[in-house]
Order: C-alpha cells, then structure tokens, then sequence
C-alpha cells in the first residue's frame, strides 16, 4: 500500500517561466506519497522510494525516489522525473534544488510551457529571472522556427533566447536556414518572430543566399536584412 507523508517544506521548482510554488517563506503543505517514506523529524530529512508523487496547490511532480532536507533545503528527485504545474511541463532523469530559486535538472531534460519547447542534457533555471540555461545539445523549438546550438539561454517570460558556440536555425514554414556564431530570438506581444544572427552570419532563404557579420531573418516578413559588408548571391526561380 502506498504510504502519504503531510509536511511542511521547501522543494524543488517545478515549471517554466511561473513563480516557484516551494520558495522560501511558502508554508503550504506539501503531499508526499510513495511506496515507502522514512522520515526523521528530529534531522528534518524526508526520503521516499517507489512511484513518488509529491503534489503542492497547482504543481504536480513524480518520479522514484526523492530526498529533501528541511535544514537546508536541498531537494533531489530522480528517475523519470515529471513535473506539471499550470501550463508548464519539466521531464529529465534527475531534478534537484539547492535553494528556493536555483533548480538543476539532468539528463534528457524537457522543458515545455505553450509554444515553447527547450531540451538540453542539463538545465539550470532561475525562477526570480525566468531564466534558463540549457547546455549539451540545446534546443529550442517554436513555431516559427527550431534552433540549436551548444549552449543556449531562455528569458522565457520575455519570449527571448540567444544561442552560442555555433548556432543553426531552421524555419520550414518561412523557408529559412541560417547559421552563425551566435543568435538572439525574439517574439511576443502580437510581433512576428525576429532572429539577429551575428557572426560569420549565413542565411539562405528560396534559394538566395545573404552572407556577412550581422544578418536580421523577420520571420513574420519572410525576409533578410543585413547590416555591414554583406554578400547576396540570388538564384534565379
């Protein structure tokens, strides 16, 4: 029979681009149900094993295991770990929190809230900034476009992102591919997206190619500024 566990604690954030539901001076309970619950009130450790399901107001996480020290706030859940809370949705092999604000999440990690979907092998997030940096493979995918690049920042509440260390962006639906040292996104506010590449900057749209330092792809527009000395090289149609 699974065994549920009512405390008073901090735990890990749980979501994209919301407040943290488990910050510090939160005194909501928190449920806590697994298969098996050892907890020492006196050290203010919790530890569970076996179809984890802890649930606070609107957030929701599960995964196998989870350790939580009420001293000094860590918390790790790993093994298929979920996290649902409102219009977000976190899935990664480990989860942990250090503090109210700071969150790590590891392995295969998937962060989802609307239209935007971030994947990465790690994931640091700051809940006071909505702020996440995704490194090993980054991703991010809109509607407008996909990006990767090896590392990747998200300010996901202001609907912006830039991608370094060799970034490539692709947008079916305007018939773009682009690359470039490095790339800033942008869109919100009824605005159609906007992506400034900078950098050994490359875009080719229809089969016209535009080369140089900065390149501006609105995406919206389907079209191409270029700021500097800058190449075109048009394909006839």
């Amino acid at each position: 029979m699974k065994k549920k566990l009512m405390i008073y604690m901090l735990a890990i954030f749980c979501s994209l681009g919301v407040a943290n539901p488990y910050a510090a001076g939160s005194n909501s309970p928190v449920e806590l149900t697994a298969d098996t619950i050892e907890y020492d009130s006196v050290q203010g450790v919790a530890v569970a094993q076996g179809g984890v399901r802890i649930v606070r107001d609107k957030a929701v996480m599960t995964g196998y295991a989870v350790r939580y020290n009420a001293n000094t706030g860590e918390t790790v859940l790993s093994g298929g770990v979920k996290v649902v809370q409102d219009q977000a949705t976190l899935t990664a092999d480990e989860v942990q929190s250090l503090d109210g604000n700071h969150m790590t999440a590891t392995g295969d990690v998937v962060l989802i809230k609307e239209d935007q979907r971030l994947t990465g092998t790690q994931l640091d997030y700051y809940s006071d900034k909505s702020y996440a940096l995704l490194s090993g493979g980054a991703r991010l995918t809109t509607s407008d476009a996909v990006m990767t690049a090896p590392q990747l920042e998200s300010w996901i509440s202001e609907n912006r992102a830039v991608g370094t260390g060799g970034v490539h962006i692709v947008s079916d639906t305007h018939q773009v591919d682009a690359t470039a040292d490095q790339a800033a996104y942008t869109s919100g506010n009824g605005e159609p997206g906007r992506i400034v590449l900078s950098g050994n900057a490359r875009a080719v749209q229809q089969g016209n190619t535009l080369t140089g330092n900065t390149l501006t792809i609105l995406l919206g527009e389907k079209a191409l500024n270029a700021q500097g000395r800058t190449k075109l090289v048009i394909t006839p149609q």
